[in-house]
């Protein structure tokens, strides 16, 4: 494999998309040439450390020491026959056999980083790991899946919703609001639609949870250190309709005042918070 690779003695030579290792005593990185930078350094994509195993950075600056070794893939991957057998050799890999939305951008990957002959010796020494933990890395998935928190993406679309409101305007929401300390108050809304509609989208969140409250929420004020909203417990489909007390909407105020501090809530009975557009 090393002859396939030769030490760059002109730097200004590079052309973008060329692969590149640097290699010294302690270091043994490869990436994609995109361009000179103006202070020296080489600029370069989808960095791996070869040490390591692992995905470096999707971009970074080079700047090559006097230890360094610039060296150039002079094979990359064509329409050969060494070029066919690495291809299917990450054709055959079971991650990739497991995301078809991922194998158009890992087969770019790949060919833009490695050249043939590496990953076919690397599959016969039995080390892969080289190409497939930086490919697990920067996709994240297999043993490098992203772990979503659910509940800050919950909250997070429940701030948008109210960061979106203006002028008047007003969004339906359902809650679980607990009767002890244990456990954390849930919210969630899409808007004005009616209650029945929202718990039914719930229902398809991966952050779904069983409401006990619903109501509606009104802006009153915008453009003060906080926002400050009406809030009624006033669902017909899950509570007292007009008929629900100032207590029961407190209830809900005090759940969103600890869960969503940096804006004011303030309750009022019946479906006083109810918007011009038809709610339930």
């Amino acid at each position: 494999m090393e002859e396939l690779l030769v030490e760059v003695s002109d730097l200004q030579s590079l052309k973008a998309g060329d692969i590149l290792r640097r290699e010294s005593p302690t270091r043994k990185q490869q990436g994609v040439f995109v361009k000179h930078n103006p202070e020296g350094g080489l600029i370069l994509c989808d960095v791996v450390d070869l040490l390591e195993c692992s995905f470096a950075a999707e971009a970074a600056v080079i700047r090559p020491q006097p230890d360094d070794k610039i060296l150039l893939a002079t094979a990359p991957f064509d329409d050969g026959k060494r070029s066919l057998e690495a291809t299917q050799i990450v054709v055959n890999w079971t991650l990739f056999r497991e995301h078809p939305e991922l194998q158009k951008e890992i087969l770019q990957f790949v060919k833009s980083v490695y050249f043939p002959i590496q990953i076919i010796e690397l599959n016969k020494a039995g080390n892969m790991r080289e190409v497939f933990v930086p490919v697990q890395q920067k996709f994240k998935i297999g043993k490098f899946k992203e772990k979503i928190d659910w509940e800050k993406v919950r909250d997070e679309k429940f701030v948008a919703a109210i960061e979106a409101l203006s002028e008047g305007g007003h969004m339906t929401y359902v809650a679980f609001i607990p009767g002890d300390q244990n456990h954390k108050p849930l919210f969630y809304t899409i808007g004005t639609k009616p209650h029945q509609e929202t718990i039914v989208a719930l229902g398809r969140e991966h952050f779904t949870f069983k409401p006990t409250h619903a109501g509606h929420i009104k802006i009153l004020s915008e453009g003060t250190d906080k926002k400050r909203f009406i809030v009624d417990a006033g669902s017909n489909f899950l509570g007292a309709g007009i008929h629900t007390s100032l207590p029961t909407a407190e209830m809900v105020t005090e759940a969103l005042k600890e869960i969503f501090p940096n804006y004011e809530f303030q309750p009022i009975a019946g479906r006083g918070a109810f918007g011009i557009q038809q709610s339930y």
